[in-house]
């Protein structure tokens, strides 16, 4: 979810905005999607977002396949690369990412916030099916992910205090358990040095992270796996401590 519109930013481009939310709209795993979708996803009328879609494909930034259907296009692409090539920690980050995956047979992610989900940059699959898309791309919820939890107790009090706003309009009545156990995140961060997420986000899979000290942009580590593979207990006393001497490791 992107940051509340200012109404009173003359500054604002609303189009602009609009299209980006239309590019913004495709998910990983998402082979096509119509007018109508993006339309439901952007909470645009079908009208606008036709005409944007027909515009985006103009500057080569969609493709329409012969259903008439959307698909980002290879100028997409080229976005993506120049935000990737700001990250350095990316690079320092991937050598030790996969030892430490390796080591432990689990999913090891590094992860940006974008609005209230997080965006992975970096990620080492375990050999193991994890159960969750772990590409580079994808995103998971920030209020309901170990990583995301790292991410939102990063931030300076001022930010969060907007991003409790945001996840507050996108959770509706659930906000209130959610802004609970982030309470207990911070916690528990204060005590362990890590965050946790043990089924939360999915039933099956237990993860812990933590944040990068002087990251920039902010980001965190993870670990992840499927929760067969050990109690809560040990994910605290064997993984836990990797994770945040790794994330210490990496930060500035």
């Amino acid at each position: 979810m992107p940051d509340p519109i200012d109404e009173t930013d003359r500054l604002f481009v609303t189009a602009l905005a609009r299209g980006l939310d239309v590019l913004a709209a495709f998910k990983a795993g998402d082979r096509a999607l119509g007018n109508t979708e993006l339309a439901q996803r952007c909470s645009l009328p079908k009208s606008t977002v036709s005409r944007l879609t027909h515009t985006l494909c103009k500057l080569g930034y969609l493709s329409q396949d012969g259903a008439g259907r959307y698909h980002p296009a290879p100028a997409v692409l080229t976005l993506g690369f120049a935000a990737l090539a700001g990250l350095d920690l990316r690079e320092r980050a991937r050598e030790p990412m996969r030892k430490l995956s390796e080591a432990n047979g689990l999913a090891v992610t590094l992860g940006v916030r974008q609005g209230t989900r997080v965006v992975y940059v970096e990620t080492c699959r375990a050999p193991t099916r994890v159960g969750i898309r772990l590409e580079i791309g994808s995103t998971v919820p920030l209020a309901t992910t170990a990583i995301g939890r790292a991410l939102y107790l990063a931030l300076p009090q001022m930010e969060r205090t907007l991003l409790d706003e945001q996840l507050a309009a996108e959770y509706g009545p659930r906000w209130p358990a959610l802004a609970e156990r982030l309470q207990g995140a911070r916690e528990a961060f204060g005590r362990d040095g890590f965050c946790a997420s043990f089924g939360e986000f999915e039933p099956d899979i237990h993860a812990v992270a933590a944040p990068i000290a002087g990251s920039l942009p902010a980001m965190a580590l993870s670990c992840s796996g499927p929760a067969y593979r050990l109690t809560p207990a040990e994910w605290a006393g064997e993984i836990a401590p990797q994770v945040v001497v790794l994330a210490g490791r990496l930060g500035v």
